[in-house]
């Protein structure tokens, strides 16, 4: 039964709470080993730290350890890690069935729309942990200061930061994670080729979007975690302007990144094309985005940092004097994600400086991507770290598209 009501239950509500659980093993991604294996490592460093759990409320990291995803984490939710025994979740009571269809979570406590969820939360971990510090997930965007401040007033000096454990472990893929990377590339491909083959003068950025979806979703992709990047004529010009309704014309460039999605896993790739006769920016820029991704591809390989990858590349873009126009980092990091974001390049990056040590099965997207006056243009792969190099996981002709 819930605890820490905000006032008596329902009978209904009652009722929910005692309904028969049902669980359905296929629902996870991976085979409960897996997950098995992944808890024991957060509960090894919980004990190495002397903690007696972790509350986290990333949707990305539960997925992680759990397999459980639900597109109602936008109310609040978070997931319990005792130091023995598997997790707890305190989510909205709709979500509470998928929770515990899963055989990798033990309970799931419910939050009614008539309770307080920080009450809730709190009343939880104090029966489940009556003594002992707590970890907290304090760099989740999905614990705001509000709940934050509220749950320290309920649990005082108990709670501590707790912070990068499931991420680091998440750089470094397994065979399992690439395998659904690589269904996930099939799926970009088909959907960016369908796009690329409905550019014409006359049809509009909307027949473009919707060609991009229907070809990535036919070939196996689930729900993105970012909107495609869809945008023609003189708006793609502005970095994250989509589409619009926007009929294409004769000297348009069109810009088209998107992603597929197999279990939460993400591929993404980038492609441009120009109607009508390419100006020599165009074809300059297009150039250059070109040289990015092949600088990138050749110099990622084990042992060589982020920050030295990306000083090769920007040494190209300086020598042909576009520095100007490459604003962003040279790759993100990629795999699990969860709307808005599709990528995990919060955690790990290709950026200036950056010393983080490349290592095998990390994967990136590298993002060429240039906004000049009047046009913008990217030219985009998601790519793996090998053993000794770089290997590509999405494949199409690189080549500026130019369409009469």
């Amino acid at each position: 039964m819930t605890v820490g009501r905000a006032h008596e239950l329902s009978q209904s509500q009652l009722e929910i709470l005692a309904a028969e659980r049902k669980v359905w093993p296929a629902e996870l991604s991976f085979p409960e080993h897996v997950y098995a294996e992944r808890l024991d490592v957060v509960q090894q460093d919980l004990l190495a730290r002397g903690l007696s759990g972790a509350v986290l409320f990333d949707p990305e990291n539960m997925f992680w350890l759990t397999g459980y995803q639900t597109i109602g984490y936008f109310t609040f939710q978070a997931m319990f890690v005792p130091i023995s025994g598997k997790p707890v979740m305190i989510t909205r009571v709709v979500n509470r069935d998928m929770a515990l269809a899963l055989p990798t979570i033990a309970d799931a406590v419910a939050i009614f729309d008539t309770q307080d969820h920080i009450d809730v939360l709190a009343a939880t971990l104090r029966s489940r942990q009556s003594t002992g510090r707590i970890g907290l997930e304090t760099t989740s965007r999905y614990l705001n200061v509000h709940d934050h401040v509220r749950l320290g007033e309920h649990m005082g000096a108990r709670l501590v930061p707790w912070t990068g454990v499931i991420e680091g472990r998440r750089m470094v893929k397994s065979a399992a994670e690439l395998e659904r990377m690589r269904h996930a590339a099939r799926a970009v491909e088909a959907g960016m080729a369908e796009a690329l083959a409905t550019v014409a003068p006359g049809r509009t950025d909307n027949d473009l979007a919707a060609a991009l979806y229907r070809g990535s979703i036919a070939a196996g992709s689930e729900y993105i975690g970012h909107p495609p990047m869809v945008v023609s004529g003189p708006r793609s010009e502005l970095c994250f302007a989509l589409w619009k309704r926007n009929t294409i014309r004769k000297g348009d460039v069109v810009l088209l990144e998107g992603a597929g999605c197999v279990d939460r896993y993400h591929a993404m790739m980038a492609r441009s094309a120009v109607v009508g006769r390419p100006s020599d920016e165009h074809k300059a820029t297009a150039e250059a985005l070109i040289e990015i991704l092949e600088t990138a591809t050749q110099a990622i390989r084990p042992g060589v940092t982020a920050g030295e990858v990306d000083l090769a590349v920007r040494a190209r873009v300086e020598k042909r004097g576009l520095g100007r126009y490459f604003k962003s980092r040279t790759a993100y990091g990629i795999g699990i994600g969860f709307p808005p974001n599709w990528a995990e390049g919060h955690i790990y990056s290709i950026r200036p400086d950056d010393p983080l040590e490349l290592l095998p099965d990390m994967t990136f997207h590298i993002i060429p991507t240039m906004f000049r006056e009047g046009f913008g243009m990217a030219i985009s792969d998601s790519v793996r770290v090998t053993e000794t190099g770089c290997e590509v996981l999405t494949h199409h002709p690189r080549d500026l598209l130019i369409v009469d």
